[in-house]
């Protein structure tokens, strides 16, 4: 998907938290990644590094790092049970 659809949902959501599970202790991969995320639009401040998806709300944005890109999901749905239902909105090349 095109980066375009991420510009035009953040434009939408303000409030979304970013939780980037980079799946690597490397810290200039995370850095990396940070910088490529901002470059598509999401602030800094809104980055946290998290894997816990439990703490994710409905609007949130999830980002995981697939090499060579980061996929982005949004939350579109957290149940009572705690499942959380994302959907792919952008692929990133690191």
């Amino acid at each position: 998907m095109e980066s375009t659809n991420l510009k035009d949902y953040l434009a939408n959501a303000p409030d979304a938290i970013a939780f980037l599970a980079p799946n690597s202790s490397d810290q200039e991969l995370v850095t990396r990644a940070k910088e490529r995320l901002t470059e598509n639009g999401i602030h800094q401040d809104k980055i946290e590094i998290n894997y816990d998806v439990q703490q994710l709300r409905t609007g949130d944005i999830y980002i995981s790092y697939d090499p060579p890109d980061l996929i982005v999901r949004v939350v579109y749905e957290k149940k009572p049970n705690g499942m959380v239902k994302m959907k792919s909105i952008a692929t990133i090349k690191l």
